[in-house]
C-alpha cells in the first residue's frame, strides 16, 4: 500500500462501502479517482474508473435481528454498542475481500470511505435534556475498518452537516453534481432505493436542491414479504396484476411529511416495517386483495415523487429528464406510473447512459467523499442539505 503523504490531490485507489435502507448487505467497490483541471460551480472535476466490486450480503439471521432492532426503536445501550463494533468488523471483512481481489490484479488500495449502516436519523431539532438537538447515527465504527485492513478510513459523513444546521442528507447530491453537472441542461437524478430521493441539477450544472420525497421500495418490499413471502416485487409484476385503490392512495398522500418543504429527509423511522405492517393489516381487514395492496403502495411511491416535483421542484426548475437509480429502476410498473403521472413530457435515463454503474453509485459516493475529505476539499452541498456553509464531511481514522 502506498503511503499517503501528499497534500495536493493526486490519483488514489479508493474503496467505497455502503449499506442502504433495505439492509440487504454491503455494496463494496474500488475506484481509481483522479483530479482533473478546473472546477464546475465550485465542485472539483474528478475522473474515476471502477476497478473491482463486490456485493456482500448480510447473514440472513443477522439481518433479521438488525431489522427487528431498528424497527422497534428501543435498542438497549449494550445492543447499540456491540452492533457498532460488529458492523465495523463486517465492513472490514468486506473491504479485506475486495483488497484481496484487487491485489490479484496488482492493484493496491490507498483509502476507504464507509457510510456505515443508518440506525436512526432524526434531523429535525427537538427538545432533549433541555437542549434543542438533532442527530443521526450510522453504526460500523471506521476504527475497526482502518485497524483490520491497515488502510486509512473515512467514516461518519453525516454528522458535520447536522452540526452546521443541515439535514445530513441527501449526501448523494455531491456525487450527482460531480457526475451530471457538466451536461449543460437540467436533469433530475432520482434514486429509488428504500427511500426515494431526488437531486435537481439546473441548466448551469449546479445542484439547487435535493431531498427525500418519501418511500420508494421500503413499503412495497415489506408488503410483498408479508403477503407473498418474497423479498421484492420482481419487475413490478405483482403490482401490475393488481388495481390501485384510489381512496386508500389519497389517504396515504395526506402523510404530513409529504407537505414539508425541503430540505428534508426521512427513513425507516417513519416509512418502515411497522408502518407497512399496519397498512397491510388494516387493508386486509377491509378485504383489499393482496395484489391491490402492492399496486397501491407502488402507486404511493410514484404519486409522492410526482407531488414533490409539482410542489417544490417545478416552481424553480422544470424537468423533462430523469436519471433513475436504485432497485426501483427495475420495477417497470413503478416507472410506468411515474411517467404517466409526471405533469411534463419526460425522458427516462439510466446511470449507465452516462458510464456509471448504478448498483455501485452509493459506493462511488462514499469513495468520492473520502477522497475529497482526505485532501481537505469541501464536499457537502448546503443548497441541498440546508447546512450553513460548505465543509469537509467525515472523520479520518488512520490504522
Amino acid at each position: 500500500m502506498r503511503p499517503l503523504t501528499t497534500i495536493s490531490p493526486t490519483t488514489l485507489n479508493v474503496i467505497g462501502l455502503n449499506s442502504g435502507t433495505s439492509m440487504d448487505g454491503i455494496d463494496a467497490a474500488l475506484f481509481s479517482i483522479s483530479p482533473q483541471p478546473g472546477q464546475s460551480n465550485g465542485t472539483p472535476r474528478l475522473a474515476f474508473k471502477l476497478l473491482a466490486s463486490e456485493l456482500v450480503p448480510f447473514d440472513p439471521a443477522f439481518k433479521k435481528q438488525m431489522e427487528r432492532l431498528v424497527a422497534s426503536g428501543e435498542a438497549t445501550l449494550r445492543q447499540v454498542c456491540l452492533l457498532n463494533s460488529t458492523l465495523g468488523e463486517i465492513f472490514a471483512q468486506a473491504s479485506q475481500s475486495l483488497i484481496k481481489k484487487a491485489q490479484k490484479q496488482g492493484i493496491s488500495v490507498d483509502l476507504i470511505g464507509s457510510h456505515g449502516q443508518t440506525i436512526w436519523h432524526a434531523p429535525i431539532p427537538g427538545q432533549f435534556f433541555g437542549m434543542n438537538s438533532a442527530g443521526t447515527l450510522q453504526l460500523g465504527d471506521p476504527a475497526y475498518i482502518a485497524t483490520l485492513t491497515g488502510v486509512t478510513t473515512v467514516g461518519d459523513f453525516r454528522t458535520t452537516d447536522l452540526a452546521l444546521g443541515g439535514q445530513g442528507a441527501p449526501l448523494v447530491s455531491f456525487a450527482d453534481q460531480v457526475l451530471f453537472g457538466h451536461l449543460g441542461h437540467a436533469v433530475g437524478v432520482l434514486n429509488l432505493g428504500g427511500i426515494a430521493n431526488i437531486t435537481v441539477i439546473d441548466d448551469h450544472g449546479e445542484a439547487i436542491m435535493a431531498f427525500d420525497t418519501g418511500p420508494a421500495n421500503v413499503l412495497v418490499d415489506e408488503a410483498v414479504r408479508i403477503l407473498f413471502e418474497k423479498e421484492y416485487d420482481d419487475e413490478g409484476k405483482i403490482a401490475a396484476s393488481g388495481k390501485v385503490q384510489e381512496k386508500l392512495l389519497n389517504k396515504l398522500m395526506q402523510q404530513p411529511y409529504l407537505s414539508l418543504a425541503p430540505p428534508k429527509t426521512t427513513g425507516r423511522e417513519l416509512f418502515g416495517r411497522t408502518f407497512a405492517a399496519e397498512l397491510v393489516n388494516e387493508w386486509q381487514a377491509a378485504d383489499v386483495m393482496p395484489a391491490d395492496i402492492v399496486a397501491t403502495l407502488t402507486a404511493f411511491t410514484a404519486a409522492s415523487v410526482v407531488a414533490a416535483y409539482g410542489d417544490f421542484v417545478r416552481p424553480r426548475q422544470k424537468l423533462e429528464r430523469l436519471v433513475l437509480g436504485g432497485g426501483g429502476e427495475a420495477n417497470k410498473t413503478l416507472v410506468k406510473m411515474l411517467v404517466e403521472r409526471w405533469p411534463d413530457k419526460l425522458e427516462i435515463l439510466g446511470h449507465e447512459d452516462f458510464g456509471v454503474t448504478a448498483k455501485f453509485k452509493e459506493a462511488l459516493l462514499f469513495a468520492l467523499l473520502a477522497y475529497t475529505t482526505f485532501f481537505d476539499i469541501p464536499n457537502n452541498v448546503p443548497a441541498c442539505t440546508g447546512a450553513k456553509r460548505k465543509a469537509c464531511l467525515g472523520k479520518i481514522v488512520r490504522p
